[in-house]
């Protein structure tokens, strides 16, 4: 072991103290405010649990090892019983391995923290790296760059087949499971087999016509709306005659009623865009277990709708801010001046410059931009001059040089994507798309700054 060589653990068996210092779990740990996100984390709970719950390092290392390693809760704590580096970024002073099968906490556990902890938690944790990245004066907040993008959900991509036959596979497993609480020498007539020779008919056939296709979606509401009658019958009677039953198996009455209300809603939409023949449905759910996705129209090559989070984002010397996250859709030209005001928040001061794409360039917001002094890549309005003078001509020449540096934030969202597993929204809980998308441009940010560190 050198001299200059500083042991991360105190026992490292049977590694013999063999350690890289340049590792990045280890830089990066000297990049976040442990402390001050201790403190925030404790406070979500109350004082009589201070002394058994996990630690918020823990906590939170591993919500940041998902975002750079790209992996889910289970993988996530098999990587950390694998690497001892990663082990003390989270916290620990020795290394803890992985006994009886039994790991460091259950994979349960950080689904229940994201909940308890929510978006508040993550946006503590991005104002605190802003603050480190503002003390080490690798941002200075002069040019802000603004775009929007979308963040796929994690569902299958929909039509009203699958749809429909997903809602009446749902149902006809509810029927069941209710049926045995009731009576399990009840025979209900569910026609699952039946509809499911259909469903299989329609996804064999390679070339679908319309007539085909607008027959199979009539078949398939017809056994929906039959199966999901017999439901609610079922449901009636269940409360009734067990009144005290709250769970069917781990799954609350309350939960089933709240599915059951989302299948309606879908049944009357398919309904609706058959009986008016594709009439367009506001609000349209694309999604049986996740009712929240919107499709979002974005005319992309090859995507022409994408099913996801929409997100403003600012992009502030090359690192990356979270403005707006939802997944109904919204007009990102009218939400300049909540941007601009984010920034001031941020930074103390509005930018010199901001660039953007068209969407962005109406009147409301030129005046804006031409009260506070702020430039931009906009073109002028109106029609060309046929002989510009000197300073129109270096005026367009200083739109076009902005226009080509605004196109770095392309480049951030599809690192984002790409290495801060961004590529799909996986976390389901309430809120669980802000918070993701938000510590997923957080992790960005720290990767950027591991290159100064």
């Amino acid at each position: 072991m050198y001299l200059n060589q500083l042991p991360i653990f105190k026992e490292l068996s049977p590694y013999s103290g063999g350690i890289d210092t340049n590792n990045r779990w280890i830089k990066l740990a000297s990049l976040i405010p442990w402390e001050e996100m201790e403190g925030i984390y404790r406070r979500s709970f109350s004082k009589c649990k201070q002394s058994v719950i996990k630690p918020g390092r823990l906590m939170l290392g591993l919500m940041i090892g998902e975002m750079f390693v790209q992996t889910d809760d289970r993988d996530i704590l098999e990587y950390f019983h694998e690497n001892p580096y990663f082990q003390y970024f989270c916290g620990q002073e020795s290394f803890v391995p992985k006994l009886d099968g039994k790991s460091i906490c259950h994979p349960s556990l950080l689904s229940k923290r994201r909940k308890r902890l929510g978006k508040k938690y993550t946006s503590e944790f991005e104002r605190l790296v802003l603050e480190m990245l503002k003390e080490k004066k690798m941002i200075k907040g002069n040019r802000l760059v603004l775009d929007a993008t979308v963040f796929p959900v994690n569902i299958s991509y929909p039509n009203d087949v699958k749809l429909l036959n997903s809602t009446r596979e749902w149902a006809c497993e509810t029927i069941l499971r209710v049926k045995q609480l009731l009576d399990p020498a009840l025979k209900i007539r569910t026609y699952r087999r039946v509809a499911r020779r259909t469903y299989l008919s329609y996804c064999k056939k390679r070339r679908k016509k319309k007539v085909f296709i607008n027959k199979t979606i009539k078949q398939m509401i017809r056994f929906t709306a039959r199966n999901m009658a017999q439901l609610e019958s079922l449901l009636s009677e269940l409360e009734i005659k067990c009144s005290a039953v709250t769970h069917i198996g781990k799954t609350s009455l309350g939960a089933i009623q709240i599915t059951l209300h989302t299948a309606k809603i879908i049944l009357e939409q398919k309904t609706h865009r058959v009986s008016t023949r594709g009439a367009r449905i506001k609000d349209r759910i694309v999604s049986l277990h996740k009712p929240q996705v919107r499709p979002i129209v974005r005319g992309k090559e090859g995507k022409n709708v994408e099913f996801g989070a929409k997100t403003q984002v600012s992009n502030v010397d090359g690192f990356a801010f979270l403005d707006d996250c939802q997944y109904d859709n919204f007009n990102e030209g009218i939400r300049l001046a909540s941007s601009l005001e984010k920034h001031r928040q941020r930074f103390g001061k509005l930018p010199n410059e901001t660039l953007s794409d068209q969407i962005y360039a109406t009147r409301d917001n030129r005046a804006l931009l031409a009260a506070e002094a702020i430039e931009h890549n906009w073109p002028d309005l109106g029609r060309p001059k046929s002989n510009p003078d000197e300073p129109t001509k270096k005026r367009k020449a200083a739109t076009r040089k902005r226009q080509r540096q605004r196109n770095c934030i392309e480049g951030v969202f599809g690192t984002v994507k790409s290495h801060c597993n961004l590529e799909k929204i996986t976390w389901s809980i309430s809120t669980g798309e802000t918070m993701q998308v938000q510590l997923g441009l957080v992790t960005f940010n720290l990767r950027k700054a591991l290159n100064y560190a």
